[in-house]
């Protein structure tokens, strides 16, 4: 076993205390993602004379990242919807003490399948793209569907919060907006001060809103379907509107691939809510904002040297432009311009 294998291996054997000869092995990073770092392995052991084993995921606080995430909050977050009828990897242990891996961690099954290689490739998901856009949308709206009194979601963002979803949600991006920026954007303020002079309706219910809903973080099997929803980082609760809005955001919308009234129309279905379109154009905006706050902390992350990650630094080239774009775009279409 490798350094970091053995480390694992003593940590499962401290956690499982009725397991034997417990054996990490085949750990491998998977590269991609940038709030957490990620890594496969598989592990066995014996349990009163019984073998027992499988392939798990670690998922681990990195030194920096795009998003400052809560470490406890995804493991949280696959705890409380567990059995809600949303495909998610079971979750099985939670570290927060660095002594074990360096720092804070979880683990939780591996699930079977892939992501769609959607910048890649043509056809993503393998032929199955109309299965797969089905679930997707689906799912979503089972998310929204969700009775929150029905599911400890206490550490979710927003629970006890008493300003606007909007308002609070403006803030929170607008902060992290200006804790990455150098210069201030003045398109990006502009379009802030719209949106809070044109707020959207309130929510048709307060909803667990997943936060990061899109192509890339679920993985699928041949047979189209979903076999798990992943990344619940920026899991909060809000306005179910937010996820569809950046589910649609262009640099990855499923619309690519999926008739965009069909999608809705499952949405609608498995949630039991009518979407509001101009509310949802709103959120279309806020998306591409949350998304520029995001890049920013990216930019400064990769100069500041506190990561050294490629796709922080792949990312600013492309993707803050772009969403600069979307901001202009919408702006223009509005006929507003400060």
């Amino acid at each position: 076993m490798s350094g970091l294998e053995d480390q694992l291996a003593s940590y499962l054997a401290h956690r499982m205390p009725q397991a034997r000869d417990v054996i990490v092995g085949n750990l491998a990073r998977i590269h991609g993602g940038s709030s957490q770092e990620t890594y496969r392995y598989e592990a066995s052991w014996t349990e009163q004379g019984t073998d027992k084993g499988g392939k798990f995921i670690l998922r681990r606080a990195p030194e920096a990242g795009l998003v400052n995430a809560e470490h406890d909050l995804e493991y949280s977050v696959y705890s409380a919807l567990d059995g809600c009828n949303i495909p998610i990897p079971k979750a099985h242990f939670l570290e927060l003490d660095p002594a074990w891996l360096e720092r804070p961690f979880f683990i939780m099954d591996m699930a079977p399948g892939k992501p769609g290689d959607f910048y890649g490739s043509d056809d993503p998901y393998d032929g199955q793209s109309e299965r797969v856009g089905e679930r997707f949308w689906t799912h979503l709206g089972t998310l929204a569907a969700i009775d929150t009194n029905d599911r400890e979601v206490s550490m979710l963002r927003g629970k006890c919060d008493p300003r606007p979803v909007h308002e609070r949600e403006l803030d929170h991006w607008e902060q992290r907006l200006g804790e990455g920026e150098d210069v201030v954007e003045p398109l990006l303020r502009a379009a802030i001060r719209w949106m809070r002079r044109n707020p959207p309706p309130p929510p048709k219910k307060l909803a667990v809103v997943h936060g990061d809903y899109r192509s890339g973080n679920f993985l699928f099997t041949p047979d189209g379907e979903i076999s798990a929803i992943l990344d619940w980082e920026m899991c909060h609760l809000g306005d179910p509107l937010e996820d569809i809005a950046w589910a649609l955001d262009p640099f990855w919308s499923m619309e690519r691939h999926f008739p965009l009234e069909a999608g809705l129309g499952l949405w609608e279905r498995a949630s039991g809510m009518t979407i509001d379109r101009d509310a949802l154009d709103w959120w279309r905006l806020f998306a591409a904002i949350k998304c520029s706050a995001i890049w920013t902390t990216a930019e400064k992350s990769f100069e500041e040297g506190t990561s050294d990650e490629l796709v922080l630094a792949l990312t600013v080239l492309r993707a803050g432009p772009y969403h600069r774009r979307v901001v202009l775009d919408a702006m223009e279409k509005r006929g507003v311009m400060g």
